[in-house]
């Protein structure tokens, strides 16, 4: 296995291929974060990861405390001006369309951004490379409740509407970012003699290596 990686990595600098580009994604994380809590605290919740934080490290104020700290009040305009058709973005969406694009939304990023094999394919893939799809699928399926619990519960505790709007809003931009990227910008390749194949290696004392007693 040590010898695997190491010709891995051997071949990987020959050619100059790198995975770190895969971590730039994660940059835009911190930006969401920052941007939600901020209008989450203009929209009156106060129960945000950053106010919950901030309340750790100081264990003697509460939530609310220290969003009033971090300078997260209310903005009162938010509750007149109005957008669409919502006179008050403070309120929730009563008719839960909001709640419904949410979740569609969220879905439609998940479906599109994580690709996964069929499950007709899982069981031709190597032992390792097996478990590894079978682990992604299965925290696939676990993000997709995930969004549907979200959307729920964004109806029911009535989040504010200029919250909802926000985070519609950029994950649509991110789908279509995702969606350019991979059929505009980077096509994806379907030439045949590109199509990845598992194969066996025969390990020593091992009687039947590619398991022919199955197939007779």
């Amino acid at each position: 296995m040590l010898d695997i990686r190491k010709r891995t990595a051997e071949l990987h600098k020959r050619w100059g291929v790198s995975a770190k580009h895969k971590a730039i994604s994660f940059l835009q994380i911190p930006v969401f974060i920052a941007l939600m809590e901020s209008l989450r605290g203009m929209s009156g919740n106060n129960k945000g990861i950053i106010a919950w934080l901030s309340s750790l490290i100081e264990s003697s104020q509460d939530p609310a405390s220290a969003a009033k700290s971090l300078h997260l009040t209310i903005e009162p305009t938010l509750a007149n001006e109005g957008a669409l058709w919502f006179p008050d973005l403070l309120a929730g969406d009563p008719t839960g369309v909001l709640p419904v694009f949410l979740t569609a939304s969220i879905l439609g990023n998940v479906l599109m951004g994580w690709k996964v094999r069929p499950w007709k394919e899982i069981p031709l893939l190597s032992k390792t490379e097996m478990y590894k799809q079978i682990s992604f699928t299965g925290l696939r399926a676990f993000v997709i409740v995930l969004t549907c619990y979200i959307g729920f519960a964004s109806f029911v505790q009535e989040m504010p509407t200029a919250l909802m709007l926000y985070w519609i809003t950029s994950t649509n931009l991110a789908t279509l970012q995702t969606w350019i990227l991979d059929n505009k910008v980077f096509s994806p390749v379907t030439l045949n003699r590109f199509n990845e194949r598992s194969i066996a290696f025969e390990k020593p004392g091992d009687n039947d290596p590619f398991q022919l007693k199955n197939l007779r």
